[in-house]
């Protein structure tokens, strides 16, 4: 079955979810209570049974997480010339661009402050904080392109799963 890399990775969401709630109910119903001279209340669990369930899921979520890898190592973003998997790297690395940017453009370019002991010490930036207001603003739409891009690839690229 053919399906897009956004498909993929939402199925592969589903399938944690559906995982999470077979170990809740294996924590839940893997042990009984239960006092002396009472008549003992089983569950329907079965461990062995429950490891074949998990290894199931385990093994559908392995099988769509490679297809997506390879993908992402081949795939190509469109505008951007790199594969996907680069995109996403690029994109955590300008969102730490950016991120750094914030605390450069909070300041002002002057400050001043009276210590302790009553003197003015002046605070410059070495840099013109306009200016970074200026490049946070460009790095903010090339982001923005390039996550439309990856999200665009994520769309029309299909992996057999």
């Amino acid at each position: 079955m053919k399906i897009c890399n956004s498909e993929a990775m939402k199925l592969i969401k589903e399938l944690e979810e559906k995982k999470k709630n077979v170990l809740y109910n294996e924590n839940c119903r893997s042990r009984i209570s239960y006092k002396e001279d009472e008549e003992k209340v089983l569950t329907k669990y079965v461990y062995a049974e429950t490891r074949e369930v998990i290894a199931e899921i385990d093994g559908k979520i392995r099988k769509i997480k490679h297809a997506l890898a390879v993908c992402n190592c081949t795939a190509v973003v469109d505008d951007f010339g790199i594969t996907i998997g680069e995109a996403l790297v690029y994109l955590a690395q300008l969102n730490a661009e950016y991120k750094q940017l914030e605390n450069l453009g909070a300041h002002n370019k002057l400050s001043r402050r009276i210590t302790v002991n009553g003197v003015l010490e002046y605070t410059e930036c070495l840099y013109e904080p306009e200016k970074v207001v200026r490049d946070m603003e460009a790095l903010h739409a090339k982001i923005g392109k390039l996550q439309v891009a990856v999200d665009r690839a994520n769309l029309t690229n299909y992996i057999e799963v």
